[in-house]
Order: structure tokens, then C-alpha cells, then sequence
């Protein structure tokens, strides 16, 4: 049966890769049109005698940049297009190609998208490579006006400089006792809830499940100020229980957890129940062991998280000795307040101090990452 152009055209792999850059150009497109349209409304509204700048100043966002966006969205439609034409001859001409001509056409493509693959990767690294060099670096080379992509004469002293300057140690202390109890509380009220969820039967199930679900939508700036008020009550600004019980159940675990259980047919279940097992026995010698990449994965993203956390331990540690690594960074910045130069290349050290133990945490954890993440989306 001959099949469509259209068809040959998305079995490619490389039809859906142009849609994207396809629906950011017409983006691009409808934002200079609006941008001309408001330029054209603001101009017959504005007043005589202006000068270019305060005509400038008057007009909006998209009236001033309307000219960039239309040039970025024609020019990306037209290599879309192109792209497009390109493939569709491809296609069209696929019969009528050598095996070997065919084959040279898969290298290519191939070759290709390791090469595109490459680039978006050193585009992602890029500003990690920064902060590390940055690091490495005098304050007077980091403030050149031209930037060096390689330090002229490695500051390793910077490190221990950042101990001397704030009790980093004392930081980092911190952020793992906080970070080891939340991930603790988290796995243990999250394997209990998502095993109630996925395998209980019970009146409201669906409808609880829902709230927990809910809860993913709110970020913590929306309920921070009622938790503040309730742990202030209890005296627990200033404290651990202040930055680890509010944190302790993780609805983003709880779901994770259910999609894997529920991907456990039910007749190993049974065959525990046969055996003897209770509900805790069937979770440790059955559920747990079966999802153990997504346990494993659910864990690392909750400790790379906890580690992460900026806005809660902010507002709850005021004092140094219940602050946090990522509070700790912004802290190590004001101690150089009312210095002549702003010593940048410490503050780099410390960022790069901070982060050296969740780039080897997943370094170490990433397949399992990939295998939890995928098993989860299964079901």
C-alpha cells in the first residue's frame, strides 16, 4: 500500500523536531503584529513637541520591540519552511535512492543530531564552567571589561578563604542534617500514603487523592505566611523542627509513588498475603523492592531539592547557626559589604562548594533517575 508524503515525512523523526521552531515563529509573528498594531493606537494618541526619547519612554513593551520580533519570526519561519521542503523531498525521493545512498543519508542524520545535541549541551554547561573558573580567578581579572574564559593564574586560596569569611561549615552541617529528615519523613509518610492511594480500598479515595494532586498546583509563596504564623507560635523560628516539619510530606512524591505502585499487578499482593504478609510486609518485601528504581529516584530529587531550598529556610533562620547552604550563599555576598571591590571570585567558590555534592549525587544516581522516571510514566 503507498503510503502519504505526510506520513514518510513524520516516520522521519525530524517532523515533529520542525514543528516546534514552526509554532515559536508565528509566536514571534502574532507579537510583532501586536507590537505594530499598539504602536500605531500609542502614536495617534500621543501628544506634539515629544522628542524620540520620551516617545520611546511612552510606548509599550511590544511597540518598541516589534520590529525584533517580526525579523526573528521571518527568519526562523523561513529556515522552518525550508527545513520542511528539505524533508519532504527526502521523502519523496526515498524510493527512487541506493541502499548505500540511504544508509550515507542515516549517518548524516544521525551525525547531525549528535552535533545539535552537543551544542544545546555546551549551552546548558556553559554557566556551570563559569561560576567554576570564575571561582578560580583574581577579583581584578573577574571585573575586566573583556572576559577571560580561562583564569590567567588559578586563586585556589579562594576556598579557604570563603571558610574564613562565614561559617560555611557550619552551613553545610545545617543543609544535611535538614535535607537527610526531610527526605526521611518524606519517604516514609510517601510510601504510606501512595500504597493507601494505589492499593487501599476506601470510601473518598479518588477525591483525596485529588486534594493531594492540588497541592502540586500551590507553591509555597502562597501558603507561607499561615505555616510561618503557626511555627512562629511554636517557637520554632530559629530552630530544626521550624525548617524540617513543614516539609515532611511531599504530594509530588505521593503521586510519583502511586503511579509506580499501581503498575505492581495485584497478584503479588496476594501471593505475600498467601505467605503471610501485612500491609508493612507487603510494602518492604514486595512494593518497595519492585519500584526500587523509583524509590530511588523519588529520593535523589527530594534530597537535590531539600539541598536547593532557598525561600522557607529564609524566612526561618534568621541566625547563622540554623542557616542554610542556599542561604548561606547570599549571606557570604553581604559580608563583603562596604569592601572597595566586591570579592566576586569568593563568592563563586562558594556557589561552587555548594553544589559539588548533588553534581556527584547525580552523577552517580542518573540511570537510576532515567529507569524511575520512565517506570512511573508507564502506568
Amino acid at each position: 500500500m503507498k503510503t502519504s508524503l505526510l506520513f514518510k515525512m513524520r516516520l522521519s523523526g525530524w517532523f515533529e523536531l520542525l514543528v516546534l521552531p514552526l509554532v515559536i515563529s508565528l509566536i514571534l509573528l502574532a507579537l510583532g503584529l501586536v507590537g505594530f498594531l499598539q504602536y500605531d493606537a500609542q502614536m495617534n494618541n500621543m501628544g506634539e513637541g515629544l522628542t524620540a526619547y520620551e516617545i520611546k519612554e511612552a510606548l509599550g513593551f511590544l511597540a518598541t520591540t516589534r520590529k525584533g520580533f517580526t525579523i526573528s519570526g521571518l527568519i526562523l519561519l523561513a529556515v522552518t519552511v525550508l527545513g520542511f521542503a528539505l524533508l519532504a523531498i527526502s521523502r519523496a525521493t526515498e524510493e527512487n535512492i541506493t541502499l548505500e545512498t540511504r544508509e550515507n543519508r542515516r549517518r548524516m542524520r544521525v551525525a547531525l543530531q549528535y552535533v545539535v545535541a552537543g551544542i544545546f549541551t555546551l549551552t546548558m554547561l556553559f554557566p556551570i564552567y563559569w561560576m567554576i573558573i570564575s571561582s578560580l580567578k583574581t577579583s581584578t581579572e573577574l571585573l575586566l571589561p573583556v572576559p577571560t574564559l580561562w583564569p590567567q593564574e588559578f586563586q585556589w586560596a579562594n576556598f579557604p578563604n570563603v571558610l574564613k569569611r562565614a561559617p560555611f561549615v557550619r552551613y553545610l552541617f545545617n543543609t544535611l542534617v535538614t535535607t537527610f529528615f526531610m527526605m526521611t519523613g518524606q519517604i516514609c509518610i510517601g510510601v504510606l500514603a501512595a500504597y493507601g492511594f494505589s492499593k487501599g480500598r476506601f470510601k473518598g479515595k479518588n477525591m483525596l487523592f485529588v486534594l493531594v494532586l492540588g497541592a502540586l498546583m500551590i507553591p509555597i509563596q502562597v501558603t507561607f505566611v499561615p505555616i510561618y504564623v503557626m511555627v512562629s507560635r511554636l517557637g520554632w523560628i530559629n530552630s530544626y523542627p521550624g525548617l524540617i516539619v513543614p516539609n515532611l510530606v511531599s504530594a509530588y512524591f505521593i503521586f510519583m509513588l502511586r503511579q509506580a505502585f499501581m503498575s505492581v499487578d495485584d497478584s503479588y499482593l496476594d501471593a505475600g498475603r498467601v505467605d503471610g504478609l501485612n500491609r508493612i510486609g507487603l510494602l518492604h518485601h514486595v512494593l518497595i523492592p519492585m519500584c526500587g528504581p523509583t524509590m530511588i529516584t523519588i529520593s535523589t530529587l527530594t534530597f537535590i531539592t531539600g539541598w536547593n531550598s532557598y525561600f522557607w529556610p529564609k524566612m526561618v533562620a534568621t541566625k547563622d547557626e540554623y542557616r542554610t547552604i542556599a542561604v548561606g550563599v547570599t549571606r557570604l555576598r553581604q559580608t563583603f559589604a562596604g569592601m572597595e571591590t566586591a570579592n566576586y571570585n569568593e563568592i563563586m567558590a562558594g556557589a561552587v562548594m555548594a553544589i559539588i555534592p548533588i553534581i556527584i549525587l547525580f552523577l552517580i544516581m542518573q540511570k537510576y533517575i532515567m529507569t524511575g522516571m520512565s517506570k512511573a510514566a508507564m502506568k
